[in-house]
């Protein structure tokens, strides 16, 4: 039998109609679906949605999936290469994510109608949703018997974000049912790569910089650019970008920047970045070195996994789209930019988290394996089979995983699932 903890059943009504018609593609009804609300402290509950429990076998593969966005009370459709697998999907509460959450939250009533005046779902609600929902389905979903279990977890957009923060603090192989892998389509994984202070914003070339040249620096992607925009509304302060849960990209290395004090300035003000090239200038003259002027914090490494921990970096699909293409006359001008310049994208984010992982695996993990196999010749092989990049191409719309995308992850979790049973 089934263990539940003692949650009050939800009284939202399971609606058995998309909500808008770019749900209408996916061929999904909504069977076998139950919904339980976990309490969240405080702050309310998290309610998490469990399709196919009922009718597929405990030690079976879990999925969890966390949406796009933030949902409205309805029932989330499944992407399509989820809707074999007993899933659970987890709607987590974040002020900002879309209009009509916002509008929900401002009532101050928590989902059973209760005053919940203290409570705003911003950052780091989103994570602390996911994680009790997360504790909540180990406790109650694993199987009966001493068999394992494994989860795998997708998310895209916000979602991603949050699917990769829960995979990397909670894959420990130890465990009887555990994340083992994740898949993540169009993540923002290093939201401070947003402020102006990052080096990916630097344009090379400093001359004639024009509002032009300013269009051709951004990714033409508008749902990348959408991310961009609402980042003040889904963190309020700067400094909540620099969480690791946020931006799992810092769970590898300091940021290498300094808290702005806003979303769109620079943390270095002009009048001190001046007087510092001044100070430098008259060092210089004079032959000496001046301790007091002002330097951003380098960027350094940091060891993740932690040694003494039981975590291992989990396997990874990392999914993003092509940018739509430019008009022909801009297309023509950012052809003659400089190829190395590429800028922020979906691409660069996941780029940039699969080299850290992959490099982890190699600086910490296998460096360990090595002390006890020293036949294992494997080592970038091993951290490319765990750890995979593929562009789907162009955007279907509506945050969904369609055509190529929903095909790779299909057979990503398929080979995974086979190998262990």
């Amino acid at each position: 039998m089934r263990r539940w903890l003692p949650l009050r059943t939800s009284r939202y009504a399971y609606s058995r109609s998309p909500r808008s018609r770019c749900l209408s593609t996916i061929a999904s009804a909504f069977h076998d679906v139950e919904r339980v609300s976990v309490r969240c402290g405080s702050s309310g509950h998290v309610l998490v949605d469990l399709h196919n429990i009922a009718k597929i076998s405990s030690s079976e593969p879990l999925l969890v999936y966390l949406p796009p966005y933030v949902s409205t009370g309805g029932i989330t459709q499944l992407p399509k290469f989820c809707q074999g697998y007993a899933t659970a999907v987890i709607h987590y509460r974040w002020t900002g994510a879309s209009p009509e959450e916002k509008e929900n939250a401002s009532t101050g009533l928590d989902e059973d109608g209760g005053s919940n005046d203290f409570f705003h779902p911003g950052w780091p609600a989103p994570i602390h949703d996911t994680l009790k929902a997360y504790s909540w389905i180990t406790q109650n979903l694993t199987p009966p018997t001493y068999t394992r279990r494994d989860i795998y977890v997708y998310g895209s957009h916000l979602g991603a974000s949050l699917a990769t923060s829960l995979a990397l603090t909670e894959t420990h192989p130890h465990e009887r049912m555990g994340v083992r892998g994740c898949i993540a389509y169009n993540g923002i994984y290093n939201w401070t790569m947003f402020l102006p202070d990052h080096p990916i914003n630097k344009l090379p070339n400093l001359r004639s910089i024009n509002v032009l040249e300013e269009i051709l620096a951004q990714p033409g992607d508008p749902s990348f650019q959408d991310l961009k925009h609402q980042a003040e509304e889904l963190f309020k302060k700067p400094d909540n970008l620099f969480d690791p849960f946020a931006s799992p990209c810092l769970f590898f290395h300091t940021p290498g920047l300094l808290v702005p004090p806003s979303f769109d300035a620079s943390a270095i003000p002009p009048e001190s970045a001046s007087s510092t090239s001044s100070a430098l200038l008259e060092g210089a003259m004079l032959g000496t070195s001046s301790t007091n002027t002002f330097k951003p914090p380098r960027r350094s490494p940091l060891g993740f996994p932690p040694r003494q921990s039981t975590l291992k970096i989990p396997e990874m699909l990392l999914l993003h789209d092509t940018p739509p293409p430019l008009p022909p006359s801009l297309l023509r001008r950012r052809q003659r930019r400089k190829k190395e310049f590429l800028g922020n994208s979906f691409g660069a984010q996941a780029e940039e988290l699969a080299r850290l992982m992959q490099r982890s695996i190699n600086k910490i993990e296998m460096k360990e394996r090595l002390k006890w196999d020293d036949s294992f010749d494997g080592l970038d092989e091993e951290a490319n089979r765990r750890v995979q990049v593929y562009d789907v191409g162009v955007n279907a719309g509506c945050g969904g995983l369609y055509g190529e995308g929903s095909d790779l992850a299909a057979m990503w979790l398929d080979e995974r699932i086979a190998k262990r049973y």
